[in-house]
C-alpha cells in the first residue's frame, strides 16, 4: 500500500513538473522583458527578450515602442482614465535608456520624441538570432515617481515589440516575415486577428514603493492603472529609421 501511494506521489510530482515546463516554454517562446515588474524610485537594468524567430528564419533586427503617455489610452481599475499619465506617474517621458551592445546586432539607437525623450530603442544588423536561440537587447528604467495624492498602486505599460526577420513593406507582413508582439491598438502593426502574437504585448509594470510613498488613506486597497501606446504612436515611431533613412519596413 505505501509502495502504491510512493509511486502515485512519484508520477503526480513528475506530471506537475512537466506542466511548469511546459508553461516555463510557452512564456519564454515570447518576446517579453526579462524583468517586467520593477518598483517606484529605483533605477532597473532590464533586458528585451528575443525568444525565437520566425518560423525558421534568424531575426535580423528588433524594434521596440513604448507608450509615450502623451495619447496614451489610460485606464484605472475598471475605469477609462481622460487626465494625464502625470496623474499617477509625474516624471514619465525619458526614463526608458538603451544600453550599447553589439553582441547580438552591429546597430542600434533609441527613438526620440519632438521634446527630445526616448520612446523606444531598435537594434539590428549583423548574422541576427538563431530561430532557435534567445537573445539579450539590454536597457534601463530610470527611478519612476508616483503621484503622491493618487491612489495608483501599480502602473502597467504595453510595451510594443516587433522582432524582423525579413524586410519587407507593411503590406508583405506575415508569421514567416515578422513577429508582431504588439497590441492590438487598431495600428498599421497589429497583425491579424488568431494570427501569431496577436495582442500579445510585452509588459513593464512599475509597482508604488508603499513604504516610502504610502497610499492617501482614502485610497482603500489603491488602484492598478493601465497605459496603451496609441495607434497614431506606434505607427509613428516603430519603423527604423538609419543615418536618416528608413530601413523596415520599406516604404
Amino acid at each position: 500500500m505505501r509502495k502504491n501511494k510512493r509511486v502515485r506521489f512519484a508520477i503526480q510530482t513528475f506530471l506537475g513538473l512537466m506542466v511548469s515546463i511546459a508553461v516555463v516554454q510557452n512564456v519564454t517562446a515570447h518576446t517579453v522583458l526579462e524583468t517586467p515588474q520593477v518598483t517606484e524610485l529605483k533605477r532597473t537594468a532590464n533586458n528585451i527578450v528575443i525568444g525565437h524567430g520566425c518560423g525558421e528564419s534568424p531575426v535580423i533586427g528588433t524594434s521596440i515602442v513604448f507608450p509615450d503617455g502623451i495619447d496614451s489610452k489610460i485606464t484605472a481599475g475598471a475605469d477609462p482614465h481622460s487626465g494625464a499619465l502625470s496623474d499617477f506617474v509625474t516624471n514619465w517621458g525619458n526614463l526608458i535608456q538603451l544600453l550599447q551592445n553589439r553582441s547580438v546586432f552591429t546597430e542600434q539607437d533609441e527613438k526620440t520624441d519632438n521634446s527630445g525623450n526616448v520612446v523606444g530603442f531598435w537594434s539590428g544588423g549583423g548574422r541576427g538570432v538563431a530561430a532557435n536561440l534567445n537573445a539579450y537587447i539590454p536597457f534601463t528604467v530610470s527611478a519612476a515617481v508616483f503621484e503622491a495624492g493618487s491612489c495608483a498602486k501599480s502602473v502597467r505599460f504595453d510595451v510594443a515589440i516587433v522582432d524582423v526577420c525579413q524586410i519587407t513593406p507593411i503590406s508583405g507582413f506575415s508569421d514567416d516575415v515578422v513577429s508582431l508582439w504588439t497590441p492590438a491598438v487598431g495600428s498599421k502593426y497589429d497583425g491579424t486577428p488568431g494570427g501569431h502574437a496577436y495582442d500579445s504585448p510585452a509588459f513593464l509594470t512599475i509597482n508604488r514603493d508603499l513604504e516610502n510613498n504610502p497610499l492617501p488613506d482614502t485610497c482603500e486597497e489603491g488602484l492598478d492603472v493601465f497605459v496603451r501606446p496609441s495607434a497614431a504612436q506606434i505607427d509613428r515611431d516603430m519603423p527604423i529609421i538609419f543615418n536618416g533613412i528608413q530601413v523596415w519596413p520599406q516604404p
